[in-house]
């Protein structure tokens, strides 16, 4: 299956069923939406476990919906039983922002800078720390900025139950307004960027994916794709190396959020034609002043910069597998092996404090496995059409077939990376939780149709293992984020159907009766 003969045998195929995308089978006004209430059929922040979605969004075939659709249409049928709303309480229930003390404000703030400011540095900690006690930015973006950090603080540093992150998504809402749209500043893309992503983690992925879109285009409004002179002879009033560093961290945080964005709902990709900005230098805020005449060398060690730069990287092979995945749905046998190869090339060349069995202090240790388990999971996406053309035809699954074996040994990898992270941590805070849970869950979906279609396969004694591992870090996940809790009920229903006994002798091993 690996000769030369077959993969172009394979390429025919490829070229008569993949020239172009077929249409879509469903009603176009299912796709309408309204985050602005609970709905049942809405789709979560992960667009994983909503088995029938309606008024909830168009999500393409590289969704985990469709994933999860694909799992349930093989027999016996699976039900996934429906859950309350995933998303937070009435707006009556919960306290006005102002209402709450400085010392859990300033922890907000704390959590915000040490558990979610090393993976994504679209601010500077010590400019943003400053303006507590100086004049506010004139363009009139602190509001939004401000409560951004906040919420978003509070809920990756909270417990599952916790929604002391809503007070300040309230008051984001008070300052949202036509307003914005009539302005354009870096504060406002800042602002704007964050609470896209906040609101994809509190399960409106919808609010989010429209809000970023707007963050884009300011962003392109003023000029953050394209790199400044900071050392004009002929300009007085040259940008500033720090200023121009910030610009730099704030365009590749959103391109990377843009990314992860489309490919998690399956829509189509940002363009980055005519983008010449520089990637960010591999620095700490320490080393970067407002009145600095040049950058420091870049340093040596890991960063809050090191793994946003690395994302910035893998993003854009995540594009090209995007855009090939939208175009043909399954891409050819040879597409799909240059692009497995740039994923694998991309790991070769990380810095050496990236590496797995390197550990880090926790605040980079956190961003570091998260970014490893993105690669795994963008293998994954890359190869799973062929696994799921294979189980479609009725064939034997045929794991010697280079996309099928590279799809199983990407979701082997997350899931035995994942479980033993997870299980040597003592506490695990919601926001390192949601990107664990959403990569384990695509790696589970793998193991669980691969099970659920062919149990007397020799690998099914693997896959079983590495479920019942996934139950497992489920479990543990839950306790900071109900999603997980309802990727384990669904795993465990292909378990309970496939091994029954084995099951339920396992859940009283592991959680007691």
């Amino acid at each position: 299956m690996n000769s030369t003969g077959d993969a172009a045998a394979t390429d025919m195929t490829d070229m008569q069923d993949a020239l172009v995308s077929p249409v879509e089978p469903t009603n176009a006004e299912e796709y309408e939406f309204d985050e602005s209430k609970d709905a049942e059929g809405s789709i979560d922040g992960m667009a994983f476990l909503t088995a029938d979605p309606h008024k909830a969004g168009y999500t393409g075939p590289q969704s985990g919906i469709a994933a999860l659709k694909f799992l349930r249409s093989l027999p016996p049928y699976l039900p996934i039983s429906r859950s309350s709303p995933l998303t937070a309480s009435e707006d009556q229930n919960v306290p006005e922002a102002h209402s709450f003390p400085v010392s859990e404000i300033r922890r907000y703030i704390d959590d915000y800078f040490s558990l979610y400011h090393p993976a994504y540095p679209i601010l500077h900690e010590g400019t943003f720390r400053a303006r507590h006690s100086v004049p506010k930015p004139k363009d009139g973006s602190w509001p939004l900025l401000y409560n951004s950090v906040l919420a978003i603080g509070a809920f990756v540093g909270g417990p599952n139950t916790a929604e002391n992150d809503l007070p300040f998504f309230n008051e984001i809402r008070k300052h949202l307004s036509m307003d914005i749209l009539e302005k354009g500043s870096l504060g406002y893309v800042q602002a704007i960027t964050l609470i896209a992503n906040y609101l994809q983690k509190r399960n409106k992925p919808n609010a989010g994916f429209i809000l970023i879109g707007i963050s884009f285009s300011m962003a392109l409004s003023i000029g953050l794709h394209r790199e400044f002179d900071t050392h004009s002879a002929h300009n007085v009033q040259n940008t500033t190396p720090f200023l121009m560093e910030i610009r730099r961290r704030v365009w590749w945080t959103l391109f990377v959020f843009m990314s992860g964005a489309q490919l998690a709902l399956g829509r189509p990709s940002a363009s980055l034609v005519g983008v010449n900005v520089h990637l960010p230098a591999n620095l700490d805020d320490m080393n970067l002043a407002v009145d600095m005449e040049d950058l420091p060398p870049e340093s040596l060690e890991p960063t809050a910069a090191s793994c946003l730069i690395e994302q910035i990287k893998l993003a854009k092979v995540a594009n090209a597998i995007h855009d090939e995945l939208l175009t043909h749905r399954r891409p050819s046998y040879a597409t799909a092996m240059n692009l497995e190869h740039d994923i694998r090339q991309w790991c070769r060349s990380l810095p050496w404090y990236l590496d797995e069995n390197h550990a880090l202090e926790p605040r980079l240790e956190f961003p570091k496995r998260v970014l490893l388990w993105r690669s795994s999971n963008l293998r994954i996406v890359l190869n799973r059409p062929f696994l799921f053309e294979n189980i479609a035809s009725g064939a034997p699954l045929d794991d010697s077939f280079q996309p099928i074996r590279s799809c199983l040994e990407a979701a082997n990898e997350c899931i035995r990376s994942i479980s033993g992270f997870v299980n040597s941590m003592q506490t695990t805070r919601r926001g390192f939780a949601w990107y664990t849970t959403a990569w384990l869950i695509t790696a589970g979906f793998v193991q669980a149709t691969c099970l659920i279609y062919s149990p007397s396969h020799k690998l099914s004694p693997g896959w079983k293992n590495s479920l019942l591992q996934t139950v497992d870090c489920l479990q543990l996940l839950g306790s900071s984020l109900d999603i997980a809790l309802r990727a384990r009920e669904v795993l465990q229903n292909v378990l309970g159907f496939v091994f029954e006994d084995d099951l339920q002798s396992h859940l009283r091993n592991t959680i007691g009766p």
